[in-house]
């Protein structure tokens, strides 16, 4: 996912390395279909940082958000997608068109109560960060509910030492490796960016049993993601956020069926970070 140039020697489906349009081209296709079961309803948020965020589902198309206590606080009203998750939870995602360059993805579960957002955000070039898509992440509480606090997804290592294929696609097939709690390595085995491989930094929160938010962001384009990641249904719904290769902006959807390939079980051995 790097624009940097790759020779493999007998290799004859090695490339170089592509921008964020070349690859992405359907990615979506083994995702869910969207749903529209939240049109109607009010969500109101409350984060263990402080922060409430608002989301009125106006229409099918539309979501209309109120952000307080944030560094990003702040309300309009947008185009929103929805993707619903197995056993009663939801993937919802929306891009501010006021800022154009950021978006709100909030993973949340209306019966019982749980809520993580993600705010990712392209910096710009030049900007001092890690990486040029930069996340923050806030575990809460649906309003009305029976949860608490203890409720709220936190950060996670059960991730660490897993190895995972995706199908995205029958011409997307990736590997993921968990590394710690802040790298993962991915490689291609079918697609376009077959023979290429990274170690990205990463950030995995649990929200359910065997259910995880899990986000990745490249540390030489910018691009992002954000999923869940529903190992019990063998399903991961997110997008990939980023900049194309003429400087389009783009909040792309992704999804795949989930494959267990292996585990490292580093025992009696150093813990990962």
């Amino acid at each position: 996912m790097s624009q940097q140039k790759e020779t493999v020697v007998g290799d004859s489906e090695s490339a170089e390395w592509l921008n964020m349009e070349d690859f992405s081209a359907g990615i979506d296709t083994n995702r869910r279909p969207r749903s529209h079961d939240l049109v109607g309803r009010t969500i109101a948020i409350t984060t263990t940082d402080g922060g409430t965020l608002s989301l009125n589902f106006a229409n099918a198309d539309t979501v209309t958000w109120l952000a307080k206590g944030f560094a990003w606080a702040g309300e309009g009203s947008e185009h929103y997608e929805e993707v619903p998750l197995d056993g009663g939870g939801y993937w919802v995602d929306l891009s501010i068109a006021q800022r154009r360059v950021e978006t709100i993805t909030v993973a949340l579960h209306p019966e019982k109560g749980w809520a993580l957002i993600v705010h990712s955000r392209i910096e710009d070039e030049g900007a001092d960060v890690e990486t040029r898509v930069m996340q923050t992440f806030h575990g809460g509480i649906i309003e009305g509910t029976t949860a608490t606090m203890a409720d709220a997804p936190a950060p996670t290592r059960d991730l660490i030492g897993k190895r995972t294929l995706f199908r995205y696609s029958p011409n997307h097939l990736y590997e993921h490796i968990y590394l710690s709690s802040r790298r993962f390595t991915w490689q291609n085995l079918v697609g376009e960016q077959r023979g290429h491989a990274a170690t990205e930094l990463a950030t995995t929160y649990k929200l359910d049993d065997e259910v995880y938010l899990f986000t990745w962001r490249e540390e030489i384009i910018p691009v992002g993601t954000v999923f869940v990641f529903d190992y019990a249904a063998g399903r991961s719904t997110g997008k990939f956020i980023g900049l194309e290769g003429d400087g389009t902006i783009a909040n792309s959807p992704g999804g795949a069926i989930i494959i267990p390939f292996g585990y490292s079980n580093y025992g009696e051995y150093q813990e990962p970070v």
